[in-house]
């Protein structure tokens, strides 16, 4: 079991994306790069943060996220680690995460990420599928 957003976990999840059929086919036309962010509150460093560069289907890099790749990422995504439990415990849904602001795009428009909603749902599922632990030290 490795710890959400660690590097062993981004790993796993590019994975996980590279051997999904489902991935591949509702990624087929998204490219990109998106970093997921665990902050304490909004506006807060990260408390652990994960990378991926996606391309028609296939996950090309996967790691933990380094500064430079927060400041570049084409959509960057922060939430609680409260929210993100929720998330990839199956307990929040991702749309209704960023509608209610529980998890929010802080890079990148929503708009552009509509038509791969099947894509990120996917992406976040497999996510989910990680077995992880969340430190206690991160609150919530």
């Amino acid at each position: 079991m490795s710890t959400a957003f660690s590097n062993e976990w981004a790993v796993a999840w590019g994975d996980a994306l590279n051997a999904s059929p489902t991935y591949r086919a509702a990624a087929a036309t998204w490219e990109g790069s998106i970093a997921t962010a665990v902050v304490p509150a909004p506006g807060a460093p990260p408390l652990a943060a994960a990378f991926l560069d996606v391309w028609h289907g296939e996950c090309r890099t996967a790691r933990s996220a380094s500064a430079a790749d927060l400041a570049t990422a084409d959509y960057l995504i922060e939430g609680s680690p409260d929210a993100w439990r929720e998330l990839l415990g199956g307990r929040l849904a991702p749309l209704m995460a960023l509608l209610t602001g529980r998890i929010q795009l802080t890079r990148g428009e929503l708009s552009k990420l509509i038509p791969f909603a099947g894509a990120a749902k996917e992406l976040v599922g497999l996510a989910a599928s990680i077995d992880a632990t969340f430190p206690p030290e991160w609150g919530d």
